[in-house]
């Protein structure tokens, strides 16, 4: 059976991209700058497989040659998606907070910054090795993240990202007996954790109590195959004498199959 392998990508398909988009995503951890493209919204990754028999065998003068087998397998992004803006050349200069700029990157930063990390932490809880479904408190929260360590120790990993909701969060702070404090500060928030970097996520774009990646992009890459943007001044389109955007994102997120040890998920449904 087929292993696939996570590489680096060529780097001359970066000349695929036609922007990277620019904005904080959660996701963004996770972007891979470049990618090996097929036709319309698939990726093509290497494959290597040993074989039937891949454990090292005992010294006979290297007679135990057995098959590797290098070859690709295509995965395809979820999304190809697309939205158009047009301002009327009145509002333009009559409102300077209506420039086109101004427009998409407000769209970029509180629309389309929370659509990209929702599905990226759906795809990435969908395809976690586990997905618990313990009711947290801050008597179990540390059992509980103890238990995705030793998920990715067993796989060879070690560390990662450790995305929390607000109330699991709360939970870990509260079963940690510490604080700094000076004369007008108290803080017990948590910034790293038994070797994760915790980030406090929104509940509606998490989904889940809590999800833990390790390997960064060796287990989990978002993919952006396009992301164009074309923009017509009043005079260069037949749809009015306004300004005229057209924006076009095509991009997914892949977790591999031998790469699901390094994802470990935790939501409690009522």
């Amino acid at each position: 059976m087929a292993s696939p392998t996570i590489s680096t990508f060529p780097v001359e398909y970066l000349d695929a991209i036609d922007e990277v988009l620019a904005g904080a995503t959660y996701a963004g951890r996770y972007n891979v700058q470049g990618a090996e493209f097929e036709g319309a919204r698939q990726v093509s990754v290497p494959d290597i497989d040993f074989g039937n028999s891949p454990n090292p065998t005992n010294y006979n003068r290297f007679a135990s040659e057995a098959a590797v087998t290098v070859g690709r397998t295509t995965y395809t992004l979820d999304h190809d998606v697309e939205k158009v803006f047009y301002v009327d050349a009145v509002d333009a200069t009559d409102e300077p907070a209506a420039k086109m700029t101004n427009i998409i990157a407000e769209y970029q930063r509180v629309i389309l910054a929370p659509y990209i990390d929702t599905d990226f932490f759906a795809k990435a809880y969908t395809r976690a090795q586990t997905k618990a479904t313990t009711q947290l408190s801050a008597n179990n929260i540390k059992t509980a993240i103890r238990a995705a360590r030793t998920q990715f120790t067993n796989a060879g990993l070690a560390g990662g990202d450790l995305y929390m909701s607000a109330a699991a969060l709360g939970f870990l702070e509260d079963a940690t007996d510490r604080q700094w404090s000076n004369d007008t500060i108290i803080s017990d928030s948590i910034g790293s954790y038994d070797g994760f970097t915790v980030f406090q996520v929104p509940d509606a774009i998490l989904g889940a109590d809590f999800i833990a990646i390790s390997g960064g992009q060796r287990t989990v890459r978002y993919v952006t195959k396009r992301a164009a943007t074309y923009t017509f001044a009043p005079g260069q389109h037949t749809q009015g004498d306004g300004y005229l955007s057209q924006l076009r994102w095509i991009f997914g997120t892949i977790v591999y199959d031998n790469k699901k040890p390094g994802v470990y998920a935790n939501k409690h449904t009522q």
